[in-house]
């Protein structure tokens, strides 16, 4: 009966623990209740669904963006990498046929992803453009 002693007391210490931040966190939502509660009704009936979602098109469309255009970078160097140890290995003249093939499997990619990522977003032309 001793030996389980430890192990019972690091139990009824870690319930406490959890206790105390399930307090903490009725008390983070009573707050936030109240705050809603207090806010004018111009906060409250505001399209917070949709101006979400239009937030969430416009950090997509600038992850594409950079995703964009960091993959030439990233082609160029590959590329080399490629061409120099086909130099190493005296087997240059196979470096295009990769290339070729590399390039057009990314051009698919970019776009077969890109119209599926759009059509799981929904209408693009309510997206206000800056």
């Amino acid at each position: 009966m001793f030996r389980y002693l430890p192990s019972m007391r690091k139990l009824m210490i870690f319930t406490l623990s959890m206790q105390q931040k399930l307090i903490k966190l009725d008390h983070l939502v009573d707050k936030a209740r109240k705050f809603s509660d207090s806010s004018p009704p111009q906060v409250k009936s505001f399209p917070w669904n949709r101006a979400f979602d239009n937030f969430i098109q416009l950090v997509l469309d600038l992850v594409l963006a950079v995703v964009k255009y960091l993959s030439v970078p990233l082609l160029a160097v590959s590329s080399l990498s490629e061409m120099s140890y086909c130099a190493h290995k005296r087997k240059l003249f196979l470096v295009p046929i990769p290339l070729i093939i590399g390039l057009a499997v990314a051009g698919y990619a970019m776009n077969y992803f890109a119209m599926e990522g759009l059509k799981m977003i929904g209408p693009y032309d309510e997206i206000p453009k800056f």
